[in-house]
């Protein structure tokens, strides 16, 4: 018997893939730095940052085998989370931030902590494996996705997966409900920000009638994942998916299927798209050529962001790495830029990291007036995860037989791919970014004796972090070794 195969996708997306060799197929965080109530001066991205995607219908997709998906690419909304209109009233923006900080409140610090290890773990294996290349993952979009893909799982599979993922003490339906709360405090969450997650399931049409309504159910209810069907054996089928991708990530992620193998049966996507306007933003008449140093040595010139004035920052010093907060809109999600010491390389740096709490580069930071160097910077990235999660101990999910929620005689399902897509773009007013997650089945302490003035000047590689202030959720995680490489 024919093996099947599961593709998931993030781009700050995910997407799940799962391929069929059945013969039907032959037919709440303590440092709430967000809660702060340093001067708020509102900003918004101009044109220099494309506007945000189009998806203004509540139109429910079909999901019967005649269902044309290209009918529904421009009416899909329910599972996409957007940013409020410019013309909402003070009093009902007031109520929809409410709302969504309710959500945040109730995301549990057990979820957090699980997805945070996760990313920093994910983080310094991708970062070695890239020595000297830039380098960005959506730890957020990989955990929806992998999140989703569990709903599958049966047996030792389902257990191992939970293991690696950090869900091990928690129930598949305490998972969900954890993913839902977190979802929802994403809407609604900042007028200077758009932040967009849509969530679907591709089924081809000799597949479908096999999938379990509870796994259909479970990703619809908690991720509110839309179903679609489509001949995957039509020559057009990937461009159908991809269009979908491009729509909900703003034509930043537009290939993400090259195409479609005679086994797979199922995508299942995740897609984040994310724009932000600073709160202070970036002095562009004082943006200037500046160095910046490569892990190699070499130097480069790039156009380095500063202020007209000294800002008051959320900062601090540890004699090992420096940390500036720079926050977006409303001041619940910012930049964290983390800079080490000059006598660590960056890869031997977030090694350490992986070692460390991942809240300690959050904690104790201090308003401190400083001056802010940053390169301007621009890329794409794109990885294959699986040998990474194996790595981490997840190895029965790339074995068939361990999918048996997922479809009515899945013992043929396995992963055989896990790709992550990602873009970014950082500038004088504010971030863009987004990610596509595909997995495929087949089936120290400052020395006290010294003191430097507060500075953070990014002109050798350096890590950032987009983080969610009020649940503690790591949206973005990158490192940057040559601001003026794109690819």
């Amino acid at each position: 018997m024919k093996n099947v195969t599961i593709f998931v996708l993030s781009f700050l997306f995910v997407f799940v893939f799962i391929a069929c060799g059945d013969s039907a197929v032959d037919g709440n965080d303590e440092n709430n730095i967000g809660s702060d109530d340093d001067t708020y001066t509102e900003s918004n991205l101009d044109n220099d940052i494309d506007s945000n995607p189009d998806t203004d219908s509540d139109t429910d997709p079909d999901i019967y085998p005649d269902t044309d998906p290209d009918s529904n690419l421009d009416n899909d909304t329910d599972s996409s989370v957007d940013s409020p209109d410019d013309d909402i009233s003070d009093e009902t923006l007031e109520t929809k931030y409410q709302e969504a900080d309710e959500h945040a409140q109730a995301v549990s610090n057990e979820i957090v902590s699980a997805n945070s290890n996760l990313a920093i773990q994910l983080f310094d294996a991708v970062s070695s494996d890239e020595s000297g290349k830039n380098v960005m993952i959506s730890p957020l979009s990989i955990s929806i996705a992998m999140a989703m893909v569990l709903n599958g799982a049966s047996g030792e599979n389902l257990e191992e997966m939970k293991e690696v993922l950090g869900f091990n003490d928690m129930t598949l339906d305490a998972v969900n409900k954890q993913f839902y709360e977190l979802i929802q405090s994403l809407v609604w969450a900042d007028k200077d920000m758009v932040l967009s997650i849509a969530n679907s399931v591709w089924m081809d049409d000799a597949f479908d009638s096999k999938v379990k309504e509870d796994f259909l159910s479970a990703l619809a209810d908690s991720y509110g994942a839309e179903p679609y069907v489509l001949d995957f054996s039509l020559e057009s089928a990937p461009d159908t998916i991809n269009n979908w991708v491009s729509e909900h990530t703003d034509g930043k992620i537009e290939d993400i299927v090259e195409e479609i193998g005679p086994y797979v049966v199922m995508y299942l996507i995740n897609a984040i798209y994310f724009k932000a306007a600073w709160t202070i933003e970036f002095d562009k008449s004082r943006t200037y050529d500046s160095v910046f140093t490569t892990s190699d040595g070499t130097q480069k010139e790039v156009p380095m962001m500063t202020f007209s004035d000294w800002q008051e920052f959320r900062y601090k010093n540890t004699g090992d790495y420096r940390v500036v907060r720079l926050p977006y809109g409303r001041k619940k999600f910012s930049f964290y830029g983390i800079l080490p010491d000059e006598t660590y390389s960056i890869d031997e740096f977030i090694t350490n990291m992986k070692n460390n709490d991942s809240q300690e580069y959050f904690a104790d930071l201090v308003s401190t007036e400083l001056p802010v160097y940053i390169p301007r910077f621009k890329f794409e990235y794109e990885v294959l995860l699986n040998d990474v999660f194996k790595s981490l101990g997840m190895e029965k999910a790339f074995d068939t037989g361990g999918f048996l929620n997922l479809a009515e005689g899945g013992e043929d399902i396995s992963i055989s791919k896990i790709k992550h897509k990602t873009f970014i773009e950082v500038n004088e007013e504010g971030t863009e970014a987004a990610a596509v997650t595909v997995i495929e089945m087949d089936n120290e302490v400052a020395d006290e004796g010294s003191y430097e003035p507060p500075s953070f000047y990014a002109d050798r590689p350096f890590v950032y972090i987009i983080r969610d202030d009020r649940s503690g959720t790591i949206l973005f995680m990158g490192k940057v070794e040559d601001p003026t490489v794109e690819k």
